[in-house]
């Protein structure tokens, strides 16, 4: 099974988000994500999402930053480690690579997000939830037979 990480840096105030408008792969194409991508061999997963953050947006962070609060899991297919972390250093993120970086507006989230991104950012930004164990979300892994 393929693990991944994404994850969401906020602004301080919660205000605005990092997202990244991807093009790999083809499903997401023309979507907004999280930052984010495959945990290498032998890596840890804080490891690749502090990794995967400043290849793709510039902006170093360090394991300390990160909150891993949620886990979405779809079985013989995927593993994704769920990140938040809240710095005015998101005011610095830029495009590195080919897929484009956007800081946006938390109130003007556009319609083109991967479909979970529309309860993960919600579900990050829940100051009253309990993240000492990320919330673990199994996807069907395949579609359900109708009687």
């Amino acid at each position: 099974m393929k693990k991944y990480v994404t994850g969401f840096l906020f602004s301080r105030d919660s205000s605005h988000i990092v997202l990244i408008n991807k093009i790999n792969p083809q499903w997401q194409r023309g979507l907004f994500n999280g930052i984010g991508g495959k945990i290498e061999i032998n890596e840890s997963s804080i490891d690749a999402m502090v990794r995967e953050f400043v290849e793709e947006t510039g902006v170093a962070t360090q394991q300390a930053d990160w909150t891993c609060y949620a886990k979405v899991v779809r079985p013989n297919c995927y593993d994704v480690d769920v990140y938040f972390a809240h710095s005015d250093l998101a005011f610095t993120a830029k495009t590195i690579e080919q897929e484009q970086v956007h800081i946006i507006k938390l109130i003007d989230l556009p319609n083109n997000v991967i479909p979970n991104l529309r309860w993960l950012i919600p579900l990050a930004l829940d100051q009253q939830a309990d993240f000492s164990t990320p919330v673990l979300l199994q996807e069907i892994a395949q579609e359900r037979i109708k009687p």
